[in-house]
């Protein structure tokens, strides 16, 4: 009895010694940077986890708002106002920052749509550890999240005169942005 409890002991520290080598010289050394794709297992770890989890807590409540015109008006200003600059004007998926996110920003017009509206209830106002989705309850009423919801379920059903709309804009907020980046450039030019 003594030999195996020396042995499970021995075994436990030598264990403890390998894990604290991987952490502190390993892990420092793995490219974590948002630029990097991540691994297949990777993927497919966090997808099955986030997305059981999202099951698990999401109910199974239908959206109380009915899809009236102003309903869809105020979703999508709401829309505009806190997912548009990481999400799109059109829920493509390209965000304003012109920045790498990885795990990328979901396109809210593709795979986003199969969810429930509970779930996309739950994701708004709960957000997402780790992705740079925020949690919006605490600001914001359920009326205003399922608004928002309305927008995105209408996303893949823009029509030509509201695709044409979010065209120009993004146009008009493209040639911003690429005067605020001249602008910023002259400045660190003259300092």
């Amino acid at each position: 009895m003594r030999a195996f409890l020396a042995r499970t002991i021995a075994i436990l520290i030598v264990s403890a010694l390998l894990a604290a080598m991987v952490w502190t010289a390993v892990m420092p050394r793995i490219d974590w940077s948002a630029t990097r794709q991540p691994g297949i297992l990777e993927k497919a770890l966090a997808k099955s986890v986030i997305g059981r989890w999202i099951n698990y807590n999401a109910t199974t409540a239908a959206n109380p708002i009915p899809p009236t015109a102003e309903n869809l008006k105020a979703g999508q200003n709401e829309y505009e106002e806190h997912c548009a600059t990481c999400h799109g004007l059109d829920g493509n998926g390209s965000n304003r920052f012109r920045a790498d996110f990885n795990p990328p920003v979901p396109k809210l017009n593709g795979e986003i749509q199969k969810l429930s509206d509970a779930e996309l209830y739950f994701v708004i106002a709960h957000g997402i550890r780790m992705t740079a989705m925020p949690a919006f309850a605490a600001h914001h009423s359920p009326d205003e999240i399922w608004r928002t919801i309305l927008w995105v379920r209408h996303l893949p059903e823009l029509s030509s005169a509201e695709r044409e709309e979010i065209e120009e804009e993004t146009s008009d907020q493209e040639r911003h942005h690429q005067e605020v980046m001249k602008q910023g450039g002259m400045n660190d030019d003259m300092n």
